[in-house]
């Protein structure tokens, strides 16, 4: 079997050139280091953000399409869309807590009614003009 040199063992100082490459290498990895530790942070207190919020309740008014509604459990939701005396209703939409009743009033024009079971009442009264 060879023996070893003592002097193979021994790390030899690197020339001036390689000692630059290795310095820049060093500070990039430990810029890499910092980037990814930052990133870590961010994700890990977006986590904890959304964990921490209470519901996702909706801005009180707002017009959010495809809401959600709490119902009870232990009973039906229950409500009254007041519609103006005289209309006919054509056809009816839902989209999440929000009800469109299509239909004609009693001048003739067409309109378009929403209630929002949320609020309990009429949150839209569009008058469609057909050209």
């Amino acid at each position: 079997m060879s023996k070893l040199n003592d002097d193979d063992l021994d790390e030899k100082p690197l020339d001036p050139e390689m000692e630059k490459v290795r310095r820049k290498m060093v500070r990039l990895l430990a810029v890499s280091i910092g980037v990814m530790f930052i990133g870590l942070m961010a994700v890990l207190g977006a986590i904890v953000y959304k964990f921490t919020q209470s519901g996702d309740t909706p801005p009180a008014g707002g017009l959010v399409a495809g809401t959600q509604l709490d119902v009870p459990s232990d009973a039906p939701l229950e409500a009254v869309a007041a519609l103006p005396e005289g209309f006919e209703i054509e056809s009816v939409s839902l989209d999440g807590a929000r009800i469109g009743f299509f239909g004609r009033a009693a001048d003739g024009s067409r309109r378009l009614m929403i209630f929002d079971l949320g609020v309990g009442r009429i949150i839209g009264d569009v008058v469609v003009i057909s050209r």
